[in-house]
Parts: structure tokens; sequence; C-alpha cells
């Protein structure tokens, strides 16, 4: 493993010590960048010489830049992120048995404007060994919610992002509210506003819009789901918004689609009548 370590507490002279990173470009990235610092750092106790500047500490800075500076090192254009403490320190003894234990740390810098940047850790008299610095930053993941689909969205530095949903391919707007939810800086979707609605001719399976197979339709918004055709009346395609009746039978015209069909009277049968007077009963 590679790391890199600083330990001049038993040393005279300057024990102020800096290690700089390369230019990380930034680019179009989230405005929040995180930083997560593994690291060692020995007990100050531990130490059985005279010790001429002994902390278990070190600070973390960084400097915004719109290009590489190259070498170039100014100190005092560095901002100050944090004071770094470990909950592990370390002792010889526990060197000798081989139970180091890794601190880890993760601090957040924004709001970033310019193109790149630069870390700096700065050690002012401290046994520290850097074992691993990793730079990253949040987004909200592309999700289907509500049947309408959000895309990857950067984590803004504070507050929550909107971002406009689109319905899904045979799906749309169930309130003429378009779907939209809320990116927050941690990386997470909250506040879904409006949804989507399968068209008709179509019902919701698995968050999916899904045809009505034959034998079933789809006639309203209002219906949930796909229905059976009525008694008498048969859908031959899928994705069917009624029901025609079978030949032979029919509708009437107030009557809708979720109505059977039925057939013409018969001719009479087994007539009966009677003569009572000018009055005549069938």
């Amino acid at each position: 493993v590679y790391m890199y370590q600083d330990c001049s507490v038993l040393s005279e002279g300057d024990t102020d010590h800096w290690l700089r990173t390369n230019w990380i470009f930034r680019g179009e990235a989230s405005s929040r960048i995180f930083v997560e610092l593994q690291f060692t750092i020995r007990d100050c106790k531990s130490f059985r010489g005279e010790m001429v500047s002994c902390k278990e500490t070190f600070n973390l800075y960084y400097m915004e830049s719109e290009q590489d500076v190259g070498i170039q090192f100014r100190r005092p254009l560095f901002t100050k992120i944090n004071t770094v403490a470990g909950d592990n320190i370390f002792t010889a003894r526990d060197v000798e048995v081989g139970s180091l234990k890794l601190n880890m740390e993760v601090c957040s810098i924004g709001k970033l404007q310019q193109r790149g940047f630069y870390l700096a850790f700065q050690n002012s008299g401290a046994c520290v060994a850097l074992v691993s610095v990793r730079v990253y930053y949040k987004t909200c993941s592309d999700t289907i919610s509500g049947l309408a689909y959000f895309p990857e969205t950067l984590a803004g530095a504070e507050g929550l992002t909107v971002v406009p949903g689109v319905c899904l391919k045979n799906a749309t707007e169930e309130t003429g509210v378009p779907p939209k939810m809320h990116c927050s800086p941690s990386g997470e979707w909250l506040v879904p506003v409006g949804r989507c609605i399968c068209i008709i001719g179509f019902e919701e399976v698995k968050g999916r819009c899904v045809a009505c197979q034959p034998g079933f339709y789809r006639h309203s918004l209002e219906m949930e789901q796909c229905l059976k055709c009525p008694p008498k009346s048969y859908s031959h395609s899928p994705a069917s918004t009624s029901c025609p009746c079978i030949q032979g039978f029919f509708r009437t015209s107030i009557e809708d689609q979720t109505v059977a069909c039925t057939s013409p009277p018969s001719a009479p049968r087994n007539l009966n009548f009677s003569l009572v007077g000018t009055q005549i009963s069938l």
C-alpha cells in the first residue's frame, strides 16, 4: 500500500509540513465535493524520547482555480476545510502486534465555482500516515416513480433541486400537473409532486403501462385496470378501449361499454288475450 507519512515529533526545526495534490478537474460536476480520508495517527504519549512538538491532528485545505498552476504553491490562497482528528490512535505496541486501525473522515467542500481545485494537507507536529484520499460528488440516481422517469441529477450544494419527470411510454399526466421530484444535497429523491397514469387501453403492471389483452378493455382513465369484456361482447386486439357486441347482439344508444350486449326480442309465443267490452288485454 502506498501512503504519505510524516513523523517529525522528535526533530528540531520546522515542523510545519505541507502536502498538496495535483489539480483536480471539476468541470460541470456538482458544486459540492466530498473528500474521504483514511489515515493513522500515533499517540503522543507513546514516544519515549524528548518530544519537540507533538499533535494528534492535521489540517485539510483547498484552493479553487480555473487551470493547473503547476508547481506553484501559494499557501495564503488555500482555505481551511477542517481540522482532522482520529478516533483510533496507535502506539508502538499496536505496531508490534499488528493491531493498527485506520481512521476515516469525510469532509465536504461547497459551493465550488471554478473548473478545478487543489487539496492540501498541513501537519504541524503529528505522526501521521495518509493512506487514502477519495474525492467524489453525489447524485440522485435515475429512477422511475409514479410512471414517470427522472434522470440522474447532480446534488446541489444546498437546498433541493427541482427535477421534472417524463411520463413513460403509453402514460400521460394524471391531473394536468407535470410530475416532478426534488434531489437533496445528500443524493436522495424527496417530495414527489404529480404523477402519470396509463392511457386508455393500457393498465399499470409492475411500474409499466401494459396493453389490455384481447378479451379485456379499458375505456376510461378513472378505471384502475383492464376489465373483462361484458357478456356477449369481445375485443380481438390488444390495447382495446371497447368491446363490440358479437354478431346478433346489441346495445342501445344509451348503454355504455360496461353493459352486456343483448339480442333482439323473439317473435311472440304463446300469445293469450282477453276481451272485455271494447277493451282487449294481451
